[in-house]
């Protein structure tokens, strides 16, 4: 999936854990959220995320789709953070959780259980029509929950 996309539906998952949680500083979440979400590209060169320099290094010795690609890895990362604040690992391993969905959904696939090389995916096309799509619903509804958080709706 595309970087937007990624990040839309981190904010969608923010908004719904929202919902759900009592969440101390929603601020503080929503930051760790999107973070998670992102975050996870910095696997490939050429993503939004994996294109700034501190990352080459780190690409050399992994592959795109890997070990970053897996609930290990999030978890391991999410435990990190939540050593320091557990609603900021909490939030983290959501948008991590987000972004490794969505991926899991593409044609390509994810190694979700790494070290186990099997790869999961299933039929949606990177940047196809399909993303495009779920791209806009999933804006509508960010726009949508936003509405209602400044009293609109």
């Amino acid at each position: 999936m595309l970087f937007r996309t990624h990040l839309a539906f981190g904010i969608l998952v923010f908004f719904l854990l929202n919902l759900i949680f009592e969440i101390p500083n929603r601020i503080l979440f929503f930051i760790f959220v999107v973070l998670g979400a992102i975050i996870v590209d910095i696997d490939v060169k050429n993503s939004r995320v994996g294109k700034n320099w501190v990352f080459r290094p780190f690409q050399f010795f992994i592959k795109h789709r890997g070990m970053v690609h897996s609930l290990l890895f999030g978890l391991l990362i999410g435990v990190l953070i939540a050593w320091v604040n557990e609603w900021a690992g909490f939030g983290f391993f959501a948008g991590y959780v987000s972004h490794l969905f969505l991926d899991f959904l593409t044609t390509s696939g994810i190694e979700l259980f790494w070290p186990w090389k099997k790869k999961f995916g299933l039929w949606l096309s990177t940047g196809g029509i399909t993303e495009e799509i779920f791209f806009v619903l999933v804006l509508l509804i960010d726009f949508w929950f936003v509405l209602g958080l400044v009293g609109i709706i």
